[in-house]
Order: C-alpha cells, then structure tokens, then sequence
C-alpha cells in the first residue's frame, strides 16, 4: 500500500492503541450521548469520530489529503465496489447465520434492543441520514483514514486487510455481529488498500448499511415490530438457506477484484471462486434437504 510521505510519525503499535483510544471513547462519551440525549446522541457521537480523527491529523501534523486521500475513479472501481458491497451482503447473512447458531441466547436481547432504539422513533429519511450517511463518512474518516494509516508500512496488504477487519468487528462491540462487521471491514479496508482513494469505502459503507435499514425498516412494517422466538426456528433450515443465497458472493468477489484492480488479476481467481461457490451451493441444498427430510419425519 501507498505510504505517507513521512511514514515513520504512523507506526503500527500506534495505530493499535489508536483504535484502542477509538474504542473507550465509544464506549463512555458515546455511550453517554445515545444513551442520554437519544437521536441527537447517536449524531453526535457519529460527528465526533469524525472531528477526533482530522484533529488527530492535525496533532501528529500529517497531511489530510494523505490520512484521507480523495481521488477521481473510474466506472469500472465504482461497479467493483458496488459488486462487492453485493457479495458481502450475501456473506453478512451467512455470518448472521453462524452467529444465530453460536449465540442463540443473545439474539432476542440485542435484536429486540436495536429494533425498539433505531427503528422506534425514527422515520426513513431520518434513519438513513444517522445509520448510512454519517457512519459511511465518520466511520471511514476513523477506520480507514486515522487507524489504517499506521499499517501502510506493513508489506502485505492482506495484513493490513485481516488487522482492520478485526477492528471494525471489535469496534461495533457485539458478539453477535462480529462476523458481519469483520467481513464488511475487511472488504472496505480491501478497497483502501488497493485504491488509496477514501470515497470508494465511503461509497462500499454508505451502500452497505443504506440496504440494510431500508430492508429492515420495511421488515419492521411488516411484522409491526416483533422479534422472531428462536424456538421457532430450524437451525439447520436457517443455516442451509443461508449458505444457497450466499453461494454466488466468491464468484461476485472475484469478479469485483477484477474491475477493481486489473493489473493484479489472475484468471485462476474464478476457478478458486466458483469452486467455493459451487461448495456453498451444494451444502445448502443439502442442509435445506436434510431439514426437510427431518421435519417429514416428525
């Protein structure tokens, strides 16, 4: 990855306790702000991401167009990100999935929690201004912008891709969504690290978490607000349906590298990619055929 002109004012330790600053700070003055003054809280807690990684520029007198480079890019990186924000919903279900299965016990806690706080008391415009646009802008600014600049020294990019994934799933706090925070984090770094172009994150994030709150909006409609009882539901079906509606994302992966940086490209990518996909499809129909079978019996 592209480093800054004076790298050595950005280490790596520094970016882990960095990140490890970002963290306490989420969790006292953020958590006092969503918790005390409501939406305004979760803004201003958004805002202040944002503010503490440009000052934190300024402190270390690191260029911002460095920390944060913003650049033209082309039709083919916007139609590789926004493939690849598609693939990694996919895995986002799967990694719900394993996580359901794992810690079922935590799931009607914190679903019904963020259900009642998010889509409570906010209308749609509202909900996609503080949970897609201010986390794609502010959220980036700190991950890919403050801390990921420390790891640009680091040789090799799949490092830095797997550190900042597993940040961004520890950032969100929640063992129930890990997996899906580790995924996207790691594909948003993915792009940083190719590009060095922070609007194409943005972009990636921004999309992501817009999909997400329109579709659980509409669900919230639908079901007026109630939480699926984990009783009532066939882990083995779950998983299953999870896996064949995910199995085309290694296929879409590789096909978003490819428009994303085409230089790097190998062919052989696709044969690794529809082999996994092919994996994924088969031990889908397979779980869904079992649990069939199974629930016939009963």
């Amino acid at each position: 990855m592209e480093q800054l002109s004076n790298q050595k004012k950005l280490r790596p330790w520094m970016g882990v306790i960095a990140q490890a600053g970002f963290l306490v700070l989420f969790l006292t003055a953020g958590a006092w702000m969503q918790r005390n003054l409501g939406i305004t809280g979760l803004i201003l807690s958004e805002l202040m991401f944002l503010v503490v990684a440009v000052s934190y520029c300024l402190i270390r007198k690191v260029k911002l167009k460095e920390m944060f480079p913003i650049k033209k890019f082309t039709v083919a990186e916007f139609f590789g990100t926004a493939i690849l924000g598609a693939s990694g919903f996919m895995l986002s279900l799967l990694c719900v999935g394993v996580s359901l299965a794992v810690l079922p016990k935590s799931y009607r806690a914190e679903v019904s929690g963020l259900n009642e706080y998010i889509y409570g008391s906010m209308n749609l415009p509202l909900l996609i201004l503080i949970v897609a646009i201010l986390p794609a802008i502010c959220e980036e600014a700190m991950e890919r912008g403050c801390v990921l600049s420390h790891f640009r020294s680091i040789k090799h990019d799949w490092v830095i891709v797997l550190i900042m994934g597993v940040f961004f799933g520890i950032m969100h706090w929640s063992p129930l969504r890990f997996l899906n925070t580790a995924v996207l984090g790691a594909m948003l770094s993915y792009l940083m690290v190719n590009k060095n172009n922070i609007l194409l994150p943005m972009i990636l994030h921004f999309g992501n978490n817009f999909v997400s709150v329109v579709l659980g909006y509409l669900g919230q409609m639908i079901t007026s607000g109630k939480t699926a009882d984990l009783n009532d539901i066939d882990m083995v079906q779950l998983m299953g349906s999870y896996l064949f509606l995910s199995c085309a994302a290694p296929v879409l992966i590789v096909t978003a590298m490819m428009l994303i940086d085409k230089e790097h490209h190998k062919a052989t990518r696709f044969i690794i990619g529809g082999c996994l996909s092919a994996i994924m499809f088969f031990a889908g129909i397979t779980l869904l055929m079992y649990s069939s079978v199974t629930m016939g019996r009963v």
